[in-house]
């Protein structure tokens, strides 16, 4: 009842219509999350969807409000709401917050906030870890990702993929977060495991790599440590997860969980939301929630101690947000309220079409108009977490509201008039026009107006009157009224139409007493003046203050009053018409006034009761109606009405719940309506609306029991529990009840049950029923009217068969074979229970005297005891217990061991072998408390004297079982062996029984290892400034891990290199290695060293495993006793224009004998600049720290450089310091002459001086006449830009035909000079023709301008002559040669002759053109390995001294193809260049590569600028390339993994760069391995497979190719094969196969081509040859491949096949028609290009090792040719890269010799029958020997004339 008063009043206040709406605003159907993450390198998508009517627009908005639109190449949103953003590097771990907004024409909503995340990518891995378990217990591996957001996703065992389910109590695997989880494990789950993880952004999958699980025996007992935990665990709401707790311990530990509440850990009791896995080792929550947040521990045990671990839950709780109504549809000006709640407590705010409005749970809108109409949102938020729902809001019946209206204007008469007025309401409105309050018509003709209406589908009613031809008297108050059934709304106007006023008349207008009135005076004209209004009889009315009064044409009675009624007149004044007056009667009426009624608060359901509604007042006629809840009164509630003229009766005749309601009544009159409301409330008993009935269920399933009831007022519904008891005291039936509330005090029996009591119903509830909550139970429902309702039920809880969970001691029970043992189990249930029990599925025979069982009832339940008189090893496994009642049924599990000594291990055998460890398997029955031990001595040692006992780990799962013995293969892994040693092996195995026999003895030797120890006694002494001498001694024999091959010397250069030495790499310290072969190598020379330099140097002994540690590291310094520091603090001054003083600080060097003081002047030219020259001046005395430089130029740049010296030579330079020496005074000017110039003039010129002194200021002629002492006078002359220019002035004034005698004097800043000679000369008239200028050298660059000047005086006219004239010249006309552009046969002798009618003058100038020096021409003094020296004599200087050279070199090796580029000038190809001295004759390259070959050029350089460069020279450095070793040298194998030992190579220059590539043998493709320059090692291979190696070694000295044949061990460690070296076919093969051009392999190109087409030449000459003279037998067959004899072995090829004798020629001899003929066979291996032909052997190589002589190792067919072409393709693999030909595997400078032809070895062989053979030498092993001497090499033409 209570709910529909409340609905009802819910329909008072928002007056919605009764039928559900439809919702047509947007809606979310698919909301964007609250967090988007997306990796940076693949982008994101975010989806937003809604529905509505019509469809919404969905559009993305910032956090600022601002619209998110498309931007190319970031983002882009789509039409269906998707916003797209694209893959980029430019995103910055920085978030963005966005929301999704949709809106169509009922409202907007916006989304929750979505932060939009960028991660940047990071490189991830996946790495799997399994910790060993013991057999029984719980193995755990855990799959990680490192920092990525990546989950296991599968899981693997071997290469399948391991199926887990859904986690349950008896799943045997169970996926706890990353870890992995196996139960019982036993060692069948051995191996190997991975996982596959899923990156949650990319969808990327990596899987990691195998881990191996290892299942220990359960013997090894020890405390618990925990493997597996979890620190942090974050779940999401409503998931299912578990949480690791593992411990793999034996004995297999006990869990216990706890749990932190109120400061305090409480124990965790398993239930149906959370249960344990295998006894603890995981927690398992069915359904996350956030009552489980909180701090958790999980404690392991076992006898032998305990270890703990602490977690913490977070789960990220969710809740919902609901909103209710969802849709309204409310009347305008009613109040809506929107009442919004949350799953739990959250911050609520209200959105309203997207704006914010207020915060709270309710949201009320008071006077609804259509602005509120639209979408409200509900936003909740709980931390970071967003939720929100929205509800719609419609204006439902509104009434009208104006949208668009007219304003007043003013017309002249004749003009048309429209009118506009629009109005919104539902229903749509009715729109009417008024004229002064009358209705249009009422004025205006039906011809004269006309009025139009359009209505739209939303409600909308658009009217416009229209008026034609207006007139004066249709102006007036014009109202446009829209209405509908809910209101009316109106608006006036005045439309004034010009002309004279008029009033319309007015009929009788009726007042209502009480109420305000106003009465508007309908007049019409314009312009009007005035508009008064007067009561009949009486002044006229106004002011506006009084209640009956005018003001305008408005006449207002606030509030009219009956004494009011009455004729008053209206009247309307124009300025130029006569005033117009109109008479209107207003009548006064009174409305009724209802007298107050109510309904007594007493009644009740079936009582009568009547109610009266009675007027005091009012004006007659009155009429009455009644109103139930704003409604007519419905005819079903049978309610009489009786009325009369003043009241009206309303009477219930028997009054019922229905009645119940707000009963209002309304009376109307003429004048107005009220009403007056009042509340009938019945009162109702309680009657039952859900009546409780009994309820049976069994322990832990759900119970409820609901009891509901309904009356009015709404009743208290309450559940009673009987207590136990007899009832109270003295009363025998009585009973004791209490409110079920199920508190602390039921104890257990109250975990999770619930009883709520309330307003019409009440519910208890237990989500796991117990026995406790068992009983008699009592409703009651009362709301204080009749009697209350009282309902008993009967719960019973019935419990099925169970048992109490056991601990670790008594599921698992141990006995020794022979006694007794009893086995008990405890059950429990509702009686009756019936037990039995069974082993490994089978019911016991109890007849037999063997067993027997005892029952014992006891604890609620009963106890079953089984008894076995004498254990058997037949009698253990597994034991179950049974018992079933009435309701259900169960078991239980016991495992029964029987323990007794185990049995011998039989079949030992080999599993694996490495350095210090062997894996050994056998079979032997096992058990879980089996131990297993290895008894283990050297094999060449007494077995009691060194037997060590090794405890044995299992680490393989057992293998089959044997039909009959049932035996299972074992295996364990001993650490702890020496290398390479011979050891002998007993297994014996024991428990807590005994021990068994030992197992028969196996044999074995580990694997070699690298060295352990370091050479000893490293001494360390210099030979010269370039070299160093090391000597060690071996490190102990049991260090030696193996066959020493020999000893690796590393030095390292320990300061920056000198500064005044330039060479290769220079910048950084060098390092180096050098290898000793053999053991017994003691000492070597490490060559190639910087002069004055201190080192680093170590030593390392290597075996074909790898290098040892290195020793502790000797210093020494190369050049004892030289400097090796250079002076510091370097400073100069100039002591005078022509000397400098040096001064320095010594360095702090013990027998210092003096210094050297380099210096030099600086020269800027164009190809040069900086020192040019050098002079050095030597300081004796160690510690003088100063010197004086003399005899320098004036006015001059010099460099200067202090050197220390000692008896062992000089150290480094300083660095350079520069200093200037100041101006001096110039010397006398060169030359000069003086000649008449006129009466009273005579010129003078004259030449600069030699030496200037520095810049010339000026010259200062004197004149004086001749034979006077003193009396000289001075001019001065300006000096000119030119130095050599020459210099002329006319001295005037002087007397005529008087002598004078004049001189001239240079000054510079520093002064003047001393003066020329002196010349004399008169004053005259010139007559004859003399030349003033003087004749001279002059000297200029090629292509410079040259003048010439021809200056003269005598009588006019003056004819010049120059000869010879040049191509290119100019005479000007003061008679000066100009040559525009000196050339080299312009550069001649000049004659300039001048002559007149008086005479003739000659005078003559040298012309000389300076160049560019000569090319140098550089040649080979002397090659060092690391150094090489050049020599040159000076080349024509072009007429400029040298200022120094240039030496540039190249690698030739980097660019064999830039030879052109060189030969042309282009220098920077790659160049490098050392500046030298003007006055060097040689230069020494330093820092260069070890037998590199380089091409070197020398380039001269003068003032004018450089030479050509010279023609480049090939020259190299000593030494040569790498040499390969044998493969049994330097291939380390065991079963899984190869090993190349680097060091192993020889060669007298070190290797640049490694390349090793493996593949299986056959045609697989090439896999590169890493090699560090001491090893290349390769893992994870297969046992017992061949492999073939392919090695190259790279350095400037050549490369050298090596292909072996090795294989990997088996399994068992056993040896297929020693290492093969391949032949030469296979390597051009194998360089083949991958693409490889034949120049990495055989360089020369067409050298090549050419020697081999020379050598075939030669080879079929000397056939030809020998047929004509020597006639022999030859064999038929072609050669044929048989395995070769190697140091007393059989070498068979590795693949098995027959190969003829070589891809290239091969020779036979046949015989035809008596005679024997010499045949020649020419085959190739493959297509070979052009560019590439086959190699030559050289087959000199090896002159004492292998002869042509037959023995019996001989392959070739007996032919002479044949026979000796079998020798030469007989050579070991290890030496075939010596056989190659000159220009294919070295360069053309490379050492090496060339046999004369194929069979010129046939000679010798005839000659050396008589001698024996020679015995040939091993060469798989190599020469310990580090230092070589150069081999001579053949020049090309010497080779050439061999071959021919």
């Amino acid at each position: 009842m209570f709910g529909l008063i409340l609905f009802s009043m819910s329909i008072l206040l928002t007056r919605v219509i009764s039928d559900v709406p439809t919702r047509l605003g947007p809606v979310f159907v698919e909301e964007p999350p609250a967090a988007v993450r997306f990796a940076a390198s693949s982008g994101g998508r975010v989806h937003c969807a809604a529905r509505g009517q019509p469809s919404p627009r969905v559009a993305w908005y910032a956090d600022d409000g601002s619209p998110i639109v498309d931007v190319p190449g970031i983002r882009r949103v789509y039409s269906n709401g998707t916003l797209e953003v694209f893959p980029s590097s430019a995103y910055r771990d920085e978030t963005t917050l966005i929301r999704c907004r949709a809106t169509n024409a009922h409202g907007t909503i916006v989304s929750r906030d979505v932060l939009l995340q960028p991660v940047a990518d990071v490189n991830w891995e996946v790495t799997l870890t399994a910790e060993a378990a013991v057999a029984g217990g719980v193995a755990a591996l855990q799959c990680r990702a490192g920092a990525a957001p990546a989950t296991p996703a599968l899981w693997y065992r071997g290469d399948r993929v391991l199926h887990v389910d859904p986690p349950t109590p008896e799943s045997r695997y169970l996926v706890a977060g990353n870890t992995l989880l196996i139960r019982d494990v036993s060692t069948t789950d051995a191996g190997a495991y991975s996982c596959l993880a899923r990156h949650h952004l990319t969808a990327l999958t990596k899987r990691s790599s195998p881990a191996h699980l290892t299942v220990l025996p359960s013997s090894m007992s020890s405390a618990p440590q925990l493997v597996a935990t979890a620190g942090e665990v974050a779940v999401a709401a409503g998931s299912q997860f578990c949480v690791p707790c593992v411990a793999p311990d034996y004995p297999a530990p006990q869990y216990t969980w706890y749990r932190e509440k109120d400061g305090r850990l409480q124990p965790v009791e398993p239930s149906a939301g959370a249960w344990l896995w295998s006894g603890g080792a995981a927690l398992c929550f069915a359904r996350s929630s956030g009552d489980i947040t909180g701090a958790w521990l999980c404690k392991a045990y076992n006898v032998f101690g305990d270890a703990t671990a602490q977690l913490r839950i977070d789960v990220e709780d969710t809740f919902s947000v609901t909103v209710s109504p969802i849709v309204v549809v409310a009347e305008a000006g009613s109040t809506v309220q929107f009442n919004c709640s949350s799953s739990a407590a959250a911050a609520l705010r209200w959105l309203h079409d997207g704006t914010p409005l207020s915060a709270g749970d309710t949201l009320e809108l008071r006077r609804v108009s259509r602005a509120h109409a639209g979408a409200y949102q509900c936003v909740a938020r709980r931390g970071r977490r967003q939720e929100q729902a929205s509800a719609e809001l419609r204006l439902g019946d509104s009434p009208p509201e104006l949208q668009y209206t007219f304003i007043e204007q003013a017309l002249r008469a004749g003009a048309s008039v429209a009118l506009r007025c629009a109005a919104l309401a539902q229903p749509p409105p009715h729109i009417k026009w008024l004229l002064d309050g009358q209705p249009v018509d009422h004025y205006l003709a039906h011809h004269r107006f006309s009025i139009s209406e359009e209505s739209s589908p939303q409600g909308e009613v658009v009217s416009v009157l229209n008026v034609t031809a207006a007139t004066a008297g249709d102006g007036g108050l014009y109202t446009c009224r829209a209405s509908n059934p809910l209101g009316a709304i109106e608006h006036s106007a005045r439309l004034n139409i010009y002309g004279p006023p008029s009033i319309r008349p007015m009929g009788i207008v009726r007042a209502v007493a009480g109420d305000n009135f106003t009465l508007h005076c309908p007049y019409a004209g314009y312009p009007i003046s005035s508009v008064t209004w007067r009561r009949r009889g009486g002044a006229a009315l106004g002011g506006e203050d009084a209640r009956a009064g005018a003001r305008g044409a408005a006449l207002r009675l606030w509030p009219a009053r009956a004494h009011d009624a009455g004729h008053y007149t209206c009247s309307a004044a124009a300025p130029s018409h006569p005033t117009a007056h109109r008479d209107v009667e207003i009548q006064v009426r009174n409305p009724p006034k209802i007298s107050p009624f109510m309904f007594s608060s007493e009644l009740t359901e079936g009582s009568s009761v009547q109610v009266l509604c009675g007027v005091s007042s009012g004006d007659k006629p009155m009429y009455f109606s009644w109103l139930k809840d704003g409604a007519p009164l419905p005819p079903n509630l049978q309610i009489e009405e009786k009325s009369l003229n003043e009241f009206s009766l309303l009477m219930f005749p028997e009054l019922a719940a229905r009645h119940s309601g707000a009963y209002t009544c309304r009376v109307a009159n003429h004048a107005a309506a009220v009403d007056y409301t009042a509340t009938l409330s019945v009162k109702v008993a309680p009657s039952w609306v859900t009546e409780p009935l009994d309820a049976a269920v069994l322990v832990g399933a759900p119970l409820r029991l609901t009891c509901a009831a309904r009356g009015h007022p709404s009743p208290t519904v309450t559940w009673y529990r009987k207590t136990e008891g007899d009832g109270l005291e003295g009363m025998d039936n009585s009973e004791k009840w209490e409110v079920a509330t199920f508190s602390s005090e039921w104890g257990s029996n109250g975990e999770g049950v619930t009883s709520s009591s309330g307003a019409g119903s009440s519910v208890i509830s237990a989500p796991a029923a117990t026995r406790a909550l068992a009983g008699r139970y009592r409703c009651s429902a009362d709301n204080g009217v009749g009697a209350a309702l009282v309902k008993h039920v009967n719960v019973s809880v019935h419990e099925p068969a169970h048992f109490e969970p056991l601990s670790d001691a008594v599921r698992n029970v141990s006995s020794v074979r022979g006694r007794s043992v009893v086995l008990s189990c405890l059950a429990m249930g509702d009686p009756p229970l019936t037990v039995h029990w069974t082993h490994r599925g089978n019911k016991l025979d109890l007849d037999s005297f063997r067993w027997s069982v005892s029952e014992l009832r006891a604890g609620g339940g009963t106890r079953s005891s089984l008894r076995l008189a004498a254990a058997e090893r037949g009698d253990a496994g597994e034991y179950r217990c049974h018992a079933r009642n009435h309701y259900g049924r169960a078991d239980q599990l016991i495992l029964l061991h029987v323990e007794e000594p185990p049995e011998a291990p039989q079949r030992p055998r080999l599993g694996g072998a490495g350095s210090r460890w062997v894996r050994v398997s056998w079979r032997a029955r096992t058990s879980p408390q089996t131990r297993y031990a290895a008894l283990c001595a050297p094999a060449d040692t007494p077995a009691p004297a060194a037997l060590h006992t090794y405890n044995m780990t299992l680490d393989t799962a057992p293998g089959r079982r044997s039909d009959s013995e049932e035996l299972e293969l074992l295996s364990a892994r001993l650490d702890g062996l020496k290398p390479a040693s011979a050891y002998t092996l007993r297994i014996v195995a024991t428990n807590h029984v005994g021990e068994s026999p030992h197992s028969e003895a196996l044999l074995f030797t580990t694997l070699e290892e690298a060295p352990s120890a370091s050479p000893q006694s490293i001494r360390v002494r210099p030979i010269n400034s370039e070299e160093l001498h090391i000597s060690w001694s071996a490190p102990a024999r049991d260090t030696w891990n193996g066959e020493l091959l020999g000893y690796a010397v590393s030095w390292r250069e320990m300061g920056p290199p000198p500064e005044d030495i330039e060479e290769e790499g220079s910048g950084e310290p060098r390092v180096g290695t050098a290898v000793a072969r053999g053991w017994s190598s003691a000492e070597m020379t490490v060559a190639g060293l910087r002069p004055w330099a201190r080192y680093a140097l170590a030593v390392r002994a290597f075996n074909r495993a790898g290098p040892g540690p290195p020793s502790p590291t000797a210093y020494a310094t190369t050049a004892d006793g030289v400097p090796s520091e250079a002076p510091s603090g370097v400073s100069c001054v100039a002591a005078s224009a022509r000397s400098l003083r040096v001064r320095w600080r010594a360095p702090a060097l013990p027998q210092l004998r003096g210094y050297d003081v380099h210096y030099a002047p600086v020269h800027e030219a164009p190809s040069w600049s900086g020192e040019g020259g050098s002079a050095a001046a030597r300081v004796t005395g160690g510690a003088t720290g100063e010197a004086l430089l003399q005899g320098l130029h004036a006015a001059a740049n010099y460099s200067v450089r202090v050197r220390a010296r000692s008896a062992a030579g000089a150290g480094p330079p300083s660095p350079p310091t520069y200093c200037a020496t100041p101006h001096d005074v110039p010397g006398a000017p060169e030359a000069i002459r003086a000649l008449p110039a006129g009466v009273d003039s005579v010129r003078v010129t004259w030449l600069p001086p030699a030496d200037t002194g520095g810049q010339l200021t000026h010259y200062t002629v004197y004149t004086r006449e001749l034979g006077k002492v003193g009396g000289e006078w001075t001019q001065r002359v300006d000096a000119s830009g030119e130095a050599a220019e020459e210099m002329w002035r006319d001295v005037r004034g002087l007397r005529e035909h008087a002598a004078y005698e004049l001189w001239v004097r240079a000054a510079s800043a520093a002064g003047e000079g001393p003066p020329s000679r002196a010349v004399s000369a008169a004053p005259a008239t010139p007559i004859a023709a003399r030349i003033s200028s003087i004749g001279r050298l002059v000297t200029a660059a090629l292509g410079a301008r040259v003048r010439l000047r021809c200056s003269a005086l005598g009588m006019p006219p003056l004819a010049r002559v120059w000869s010879p004239l040049p191509q290119a010249h100019t005479v000007t006309d003061a008679g000066d040669l100009v040559i525009h552009k000196l050339d080299v046969q312009w550069a001649m002798n000049y004659t300039c002759a001048v002559r007149n009618g008086a005479g003739a003058d000659v005078t003559q100038w040298a012309v000389r053109a300076l160049r560019t020096p000569a090319a140098p021409s550089p040649r080979l003094a002397r090659a060092d390995s690391t150094a090489l020296h050049l020599a040159w004599d000076p080349p024509h200087d072009g007429g400029a001294p040298l200022l120094g050279y240039t030496v540039w070199w190249w690698r030739a090796w980097e660019l064999p193809s830039k030879s052109k580029e060189i030969a042309s000038g282009d220098e920077d190809a790659a160049g490098r260049q050392r500046r030298v001295a003007g006055a060097a004759r040689g230069a020494a390259l330093r820092g260069l590569a070890c037998g590199a070959p380089y091409r070197v050029a020398v380039r001269a350089h003068n003032a004018l600028g450089a030479s050509p460069l010279s023609p480049a020279l090939t020259l190299r450095t000593r030494g040569d390339k790498a040499k390969a070793p044998s493969g049994k040298e330097c291939i380390w194998a065991n079963a899984t993994a190869l090993r190349v030992s680097l060091l192993a190579w020889g060669g007298r220059c070190p290797v640049a760069r490694w390349s090793v590539a493996l593949r299986p043998a056959g045609a697989a493709p090439w896999t590169h391995l890493h090699a560090d320059g001491d090893v290349a090692e390769v893992n994870n291979l297969e046992p017992g497979t061949w492999y073939e190696i392919r090695v190259e070694a790279h350095s400037p000295a050549g490369d050298s190719p090596a292909l072996y044949k090795a294989a990997t061990h088996t399994l068992n460690g056993e040896r297929i094969g020693e290492p093969i070296d391949l032949p030469l076919e296979a390597r051009l093969s194998a360089a083949d196969e991958q693409g490889e051009s034949y120049a990495v392999w055989w360089r020369g190109g067409a050298a090549a081509l050419a020697g081999l087409a020379l050598a075939l030449g030669a080879a079929v000459a000397t056939l030809a040859a020998r047929r004509r003279t020597a006639p022999q037998t030859c064999a038929h067959p072609l050669y044929v491949a048989q395995p070769t004899h190697h140091n007393g072995k059989t070498v068979s090829p590795p693949d098995g096949s027959l190969n003829e004798i070589s891809p290239y020629a091969t020779f036979s001899m046949s015989e035809a028609e008596g005679e024997r003929a010499c045949g020649l066979h020419v085959r190739a291996a493959r297509e070979l290009p052009l560019a590439a032909p086959p190699p030559r052997p050289r087959l000199l190589a090896h002159p004492n090792d292998y002869g042509c002589a037959r023995d019996s190792d001989s392959e070739s067919s007996g032919s002479p040719c044949a026979a000796c072409a079998a020798e030469l393709y007989r050579l070991p693999a290890a030496h075939m890269s010596e056989t190659l030909p000159v220009g294919a595997a070295e360069s053309s400078t490379e050492d090496g010799s060339y046999a004369a032809g194929a069979c010129a070895g046939a000679a010798r062989r005839r000659e050396a029958q008589g001698r024996p053979r020679a015995r040939r030498r091993d060469h798989t092993r190599p020469s310990p020997t580090v230092r070589y001497s150069p081999r001579r090499s053949l020049p090309r033409e010497e080779l050439r004339s061999n071959l021919l």
